[in-house]
């Protein structure tokens, strides 16, 4: 049997690089900082909380329906919103504007649908948690199980599927150089559609393990933002995998490292738990700013330049 601390931990990382995956993957494809990340995740959450609450399941059989209905909702954006504006030339500022804006309607279009639920099936859609869902498999909380499968089967899905699909090896052309790799036949757009669909899918995803962690709000995702961009940061915003490491050291800091510190040395450590996620961003950026995946890179260029 894991220690609880421990497993919560893990549990909290594998939301974490979940998350965290879809925004990186939406930097390295058309060079956004999507800040309505966080809202992907709450409508995510949201889609569990339906299941639960309204059709009396367990969110987790809805898994493949918040992968399906948040993945459309972030391609939508971009096909509505993120390629116009890319095709007239707008700026990264611009393009950050447009995922604000999305968040502030996500935001809203929640709460509506909040609203909605809470009338219609006189049901609480605030606070709400799956645990009341969850069950023992093997000693284990079944949602751990889950994730820790879901997360290992779609690792290494993305890695065949980038090293060894013609597709794939497009996708890593497209993010090496998009120019070069349309002059070469590479449909660009095609690229970007399915990088913003999976960013959406993979934190509506996460959504579904967030309500057997945390309490549901429709704040939930904002909340969680920060340390979505704090792993991507430590991870490096050019590295999909570096977020991997990233999101375990995350977690790890989150839970293991300030209830250590609460129970061994003060309870005024407890309330930094959101606070190390930023502290550590702050320190990466300052020191390298490239994160994990640049001190990955650079190791290999170093031995690369020794062996010659």
């Amino acid at each position: 049997m894991i220690d609880p601390l421990i497993q919560t931990s893990i549990y909290v990382s594998l939301i974490t690089i979940f998350a965290s995956m879809g925004l990186t993957l939406t930097y390295l494809t058309t060079k956004v900082p999507n800040f309505s990340q966080g809202s992907f995740l709450t409508l995510g959450a949201y889609v569990g909380v339906y299941a639960q609450e309204v059709l009396d399941k367990s969110p987790l059989y809805f898994l493949p329906i918040s992968f399906l209905l948040v993945g459309l909702y972030s391609f939508g954006f971009y096909k509505l919103v993120i390629k116009p504006l890319l095709k007239r030339g707008a700026n990264i500022v611009l393009l950050m504007i447009a995922t604000l804006t999305l968040n502030i309607f996500s935001f809203s279009f929640i709460n509506i649908m909040a609203s909605y639920l809470s009338q219609k099936f006189k049901i609480s859609v605030t606070y709400v948690t799956f645990k009341k869902t969850d069950f023992l498999l093997l000693g284990f909380p079944f949602s751990f199980l889950a994730i820790l499968l879901t997360t290992i089967t779609f690792i290494v899905v993305l890695y065949f599927m980038l090293t060894k699909t013609k597709f794939g090896i497009a996708m890593r052309a497209a993010i090496e150089n998009a120019s070069l790799a349309s002059v070469v036949g590479i449909n660009i757009d095609r690229v970007y559609s399915f990088a913003w669909f999976l960013s959406g899918a993979l934190s509506g995803i996460a959504g579904i393990f967030y309500g057997y962690y945390q309490s549901i709000d429709t704040a939930a995702g904002d909340k969680f933002l920060p340390i979505i961009f704090a792993t991507t940061i430590l991870g490096g915003v050019n590295s999909l995998f570096g977020t991997i490491p990233a999101g375990l050291i995350i977690g790890f800091s989150m839970i293991w490292l300030t209830y250590s510190l609460a129970r061994y040395v003060s309870l005024i450590f407890l309330p930094l738990q959101f606070i190390i996620p930023l502290i550590i961003m702050s320190i990466v950026l300052i020191v390298f700013p490239n994160g994990l995946g640049g001190i990955s890179q650079l190791i290999r260029t170093n031995l690369f330049k020794k062996q010659w």
